[in-house]
């Protein structure tokens, strides 16, 4: 047996201890499955495309949709603990201004080409709680931030006004969600950091997957999607640089979008990423609805949104799809049946509309964390202990990991297992996995001829 083939036996052999390990924990701790109070409301079980339009043409007036979804949420957030804050009251009186204004279009006061550059008129929506909104908390699911809000802490605020950006205490994509037209109405819960898979802090507590108690709704923006998923929000403003927008959609069933970085504004967010780390970092769209994907990111995009061409006509047949089934590391979990059976239905599907497929293989895949731990290092940036620490002193990740064994700390072990792994990540060959990290964008470029 070579050296190669004894690491993957082991490898394998230890998934299957952990894999065992898992099924007794889901043995001793049976699904949950939970219901959540029925829909009551057909208001509710619209896009926000389609309630935008109902309530410019006054067939719906913003008041009633706005409250519609302030009672969803009140109903369902004591199952999914998914607000952190809410904004109610001034979000009823920004409806009511809505439906003022729409009256005076409809009384021929004014033109009805003047609600066209809001395109979300009247229509609710959400936002993580890492990106500024103002008088409302902005803590990152820290501690330490505990009752601090966008106005209290306004340096982002202010560094961006010196980048020329209009802003109000708001950040930047928030700034541009209101001129569409759109009443903020909640901001929601992510982990600590917002740098884990699993929405728990010691500030405000775990969030619940709406369909299984015992599952988590994922991270970093899982507040957003298990409200979202429950029908308490029709979309809201995510943020991805690991997974936080795509993962949380995926275990909660709805839709998301981790945008190209640099198409949306990251401009007030917290903590603030380095010009390395804004190479990974994106703020998107997430939906309940798949029609809304499209014009939301047009409004999150700005001017950027010309640039992406997004209602040229696409020529189904001269789509290429590529897909992967395995990253051949033998202590990952293997790709379950039913998402294997998905990916191919999936491609299927196109296949009959004329576009091709192609499985293929990267065995860089095999050592992606590796290589996105690799991408993150940056010596420029406060280190996780100072982020923790508000970046006023650093705490002692070891004095705080037992701490958290008793229940002491007030930090997270997930939080202070990234702080360990920034010690790992001292010892990981760098250029070794920056190279392959660089290979793999090349093999990627020459796969889709860029």
């Amino acid at each position: 047996m070579s050296v190669n083939s004894g690491k993957r036996f082991i490898a394998r052999i230890l998934r299957i201890i952990l894999d065992a390990i898992a099924a007794l924990i889901g043995f001793r701790y049976p699904t949950k499955q939970r219901y959540l109070p029925p829909i009551d409301s057909p208001i509710l079980l619209e896009s926000a495309t389609s309630l935008a339009q109902q309530i410019r043409s006054a067939k719906l007036k913003s008041e009633e949709v706005v409250k519609a979804f302030i009672d969803r949420c009140r109903e369902v957030n004591p199952h999914l603990n998914a607000i952190i804050q809410d904004n109610y009251d001034k979000a009823i009186q920004e409806a009511k201004q809505v439906d003022r204004l729409v009256r005076r279009v409809l009384d021929g006061e004014l033109a009805p080409e003047s609600l066209d550059s809001q395109p979300f008129l009247g229509v609710p929506f959400t936002c993580k709680d890492s990106i500024a909104v103002k008088d409302v908390y902005w803590t990152s699911g820290l501690y330490t931030r505990k009752g601090i809000t966008a106005t209290d802490d306004s340096e982002v605020i202010t560094r961006m006004r010196k980048k020329g950006i209009t802003a109000t205490d708001d950040s930047e994509v928030i700034t541009r969600m209101r001129k569409s037209g759109a009443i903020f109405i909640a901001m929601t819960n992510i982990p600590e950091l917002g740098m884990w898979w699993d929405s728990y802090n010691k500030l405000y507590g775990r969030t619940y997957n709406p369909y299984d108690k015992s599952r988590i709704c994922g991270g970093s923006s899982g507040g957003e999607a298990a409200l979202i998923s429950a029908a308490g929000s029709v979309f809201g403003v995510g943020a991805d640089i690991g997974g936080s927008i795509r993962m949380p959609c995926f275990f909660c069933g709805i839709f998301g979008h981790k945008t190209t970085p640099g198409v949306v504004s990251t401009d007030g967010m917290y903590p603030e990423a380095s010009p390395k780390r804004q190479e990974l970092l994106s703020i998107g769209p997430m939906c309940r609805y798949a029609c809304d994907l499209k014009p939301m990111l047009k409004v999150m995009a700005g001017s950027n949104g010309a640039k992406l061409e997004l209602d040229k006509a696409v020529d189904l047949k001269k789509l290429r799809f590529y897909y992967m089934e395995s990253d051949g590391n033998s202590f990952h979990t293997p790709i379950q049946p039913e998402i294997r059976d998905a990916i191919h239905k999936v491609i299927g599907h196109f296949n009959k509309t004329g576009a091709s497929s192609k499985k293929v293989y990267f065995k860089q895949f095999k050592y992606g964390l590796e290589m996105w731990l690799t991408a993150m290092k940056d010596p420029t940036t406060p280190k996780t202990a100072r982020h923790l620490a508000n970046l006023k002193g650093e705490i002692n990740p070891l004095v705080e990991f037992f701490k958290s064994l008793v229940g002491a700390s007030n930090h997270t072990v997930c939080a202070l297992t990234l702080c360990i792994s920034e010690l790992i990540a001292k010892s990981v060959n760098r250029k070794r996995f920056d190279e392959m990290r660089q290979n793999l964008i090349q093999e990627l470029h020459q796969l889709l001829g860029l």
